[in-house]
């Protein structure tokens, strides 16, 4: 018999509320401000999972960004979406994305949850692929300043396997690359449209963590990293999952101490389980592995929820942390969690 899951918590693992506050009211204010500077520039799109243009509205984020639902898959998405400009600015020149660099250095070296479980996945297919080759290339996506990958490289050293493992990292912000984690890495300023352009050798595995849902163009963004893969080379992303328990619980225009996978001008596409997998087909990549093995639901509901009259306060009736533990677990077993993790095989 399976030993019983443990409760894990949001507040321990990630963020104190107190920071979580601080984000948050920070990217409502750079929201505010991208939008004042920016919103005559913003595009109409046509739906970036299905690529169909019929929708209907629903409530502005804010009162600001306007979000839609197409009517051909039922997904969410920002529409008009934010001009590249205004992501640039956004990006480089807003202050919450400097807060967040921040607890993401801070997390280095700890071995929490959010990163262990990524690591053992990712060590569990490098394995594999050595298996078949003496040497593979590993390239990270929206890697910032390099903490996945000085994780990554630290187990892969303890197992002796990092000499069989070339990585690279790239990133748009330039700051977060000017300031790696470790000189040790291989970090490049770089789009993907750009770094495509500019390599030609392949890679065996790539992988982007909480970054498709923050582009205006997901389908070219994976068209493009297709055309970087091997024969047979895999990608691997985690996105928000729009359904999810978080997610569900504190909508878009709440108070949330993880951004919901709508909130512009960062997060632009709600990719969930059902999308997932008719995105990339239509890219033209075969779904391996879709799953939710996130662990902060139950807590965020706990602790956010009860801010607000809404039927999932009803989990703060259970208190004892073993059965909010396998409330939890039971939750991410049948994919009900906010945090997506998809493998994808060309």
């Amino acid at each position: 018999m399976k030993a019983l899951p443990e409760y894990v918590s949001f507040l321990k693992e990630n963020r104190t509320i107190r920071q979580a506050q601080t984000i948050y009211n920070q990217r409502i204010s750079d929201s505010e401000e991208v939008f004042e500077k920016f919103s005559a520039e913003f595009y109409n799109r046509p739906c970036p999972f299905c690529g169909h243009d019929d929708f209907h509205e629903l409530p502005k984020f804010h009162n600001m960004y306007g979000v839609v639902k197409c009517n051909t898959c039922a997904s969410m998405y920002v529409n008009p979406t934010p001009s590249l400009e205004a992501l640039n600015y956004y990006y480089n020149e807003c202050k919450c994305n400097q807060h967040l660099g921040q607890i993401l250095k801070s997390r280095v070296g700890k071995r929490g949850v959010i990163l262990s479980e990524r690591t053992e996945f990712v060590v569990i297919k490098i394995k594999k692929l050595l298996e078949f080759k003496n040497q593979i290339r590993i390239l990270e996506v929206g890697c910032h300043s390099g903490a996945f990958l000085a994780e990554l490289s630290e187990v892969l050293s303890d197992l002796g396997l990092l000499n069989a493992v070339e990585m690279i990292g790239i990133d748009i912000e330039k700051s977060a690359i000017s300031s790696p984690v470790s000189d040790d890495l291989n970090l490049i300023h770089s789009s993907v449209e750009d770094f495509v352009k500019s390599r030609h050798e392949n890679f065996d595995l790539i992988m982007h963590f909480e970054l498709i849902e923050h582009l205006h163009d997901p389908f070219r963004f994976c068209q493009d990293l297709k055309e970087l893969l091997s024969d047979r080379g895999l990608m691997y992303f985690h996105t928000p999952n729009a359904l999810g328990l978080d997610n569900k619980a504190l909508g878009y225009n709440d108070f949330r101490p993880i951004a919901h996978a709508i909130f512009p001008p960062m997060h632009l596409n709600a990719f969930t389980t059902q999308n997932v997998g008719q995105f990339l087909l239509r890219v033209g990549l075969k779904v391996k592995e879709v799953s939710t093995p996130g662990n902060f639901d139950v807590d965020i509901v706990r602790q956010f929820v009860k801010n607000y009259d809404n039927d999932f306060s009803i989990v703060n009736r259970i208190s004892a942390e073993k059965e909010l533990a396998i409330l939890q677990k039971l939750i991410s077993l049948v994919n009900g969690s906010s945090h997506l993790a998809v493998l994808a095989e060309k």
